[in-house]
């Protein structure tokens, strides 16, 4: 069965409406097996900032898919929007998901170039491109995931006191065992001895 995707709306601004308005255009679309956030402003900043952090946010707990941020449209951005992102990808981090941005403009790679973000994002040209990095990223958040529920049963599991007192109870009855058949083997010599020197006593 296909996956139903809720329906979203997004806001274009009229062309004579100022600037200076904190609406924002953009468009939230499936794309393969992750979710495209599409920002559709040429120029974003701080009045835009509260409208982005709300959208993100609302990104990140309805849906479960690896998410990627599409700012192919995007010339120019400031420090608001990228604590927004920032923000985007601690929510996604707290689930498990994957994030990657899409960011093929030398305007935008700038900003996270001189803000040292693009050591923390991963940044790419293409939604192909990054559609690729996210199925990669998936399988390995899935297999470390994995790997620290295995840890955490190992470390819960405890043993139960009767287990113990039975395991060192058997181990006693082990070494007792071992020492019998010790004293058993010493005794089969010396009855073994026993009936040479009889049989000699008999020759003679």
């Amino acid at each position: 069965m296909a996956r139903a995707w809720p329906r979203y709306h997004h806001w274009t601004r009229a062309a004579n409406e100022p600037l200076s308005t904190n609406r924002m255009n953009y468009a939230v679309e499936p794309h393969g097996e992750a979710v495209v956030f599409r920002l559709l402003e040429p120029r974003l900043n701080a009045s835009h900032a509260p409208e982005l952090k709300a959208a993100l946010t609302v990104l990140a707990h309805e849906h479960q898919a690896p998410v990627i941020v599409d700012l192919s449209a995007v010339q120019s951005l400031d420090s608001a929007v990228l604590s927004a992102l920032l923000l985007l990808r601690r929510l996604l981090e707290g689930q498990g998901r994957p994030l990657a941005l899409v960011a093929p403009t030398p305007g935008v790679q700038s900003v996270f170039s001189l803000s040292r973000l693009n050591e923390i994002f991963t940044l790419m040209q293409s939604i192909d491109e990054a559609l690729l990095y996210l199925q990669n990223q998936a399988s390995l958040l899935m297999k470390k995931k994995v790997e620290e529920e295995e840890e955490e049963d190992f470390e819960e599991e405890e043993w139960d006191e009767e287990e113990l007192e039975d395991w060192e109870e058997e181990e006693e009855d082990w070494d007792e065992e071992d020492w019998e058949e010790d004293w058993d083997e010493e005794d089969w010599e010396e009855e073994e001895e026993d009936w040479e020197e009889e049989e000699e006593e008999d020759e003679e």
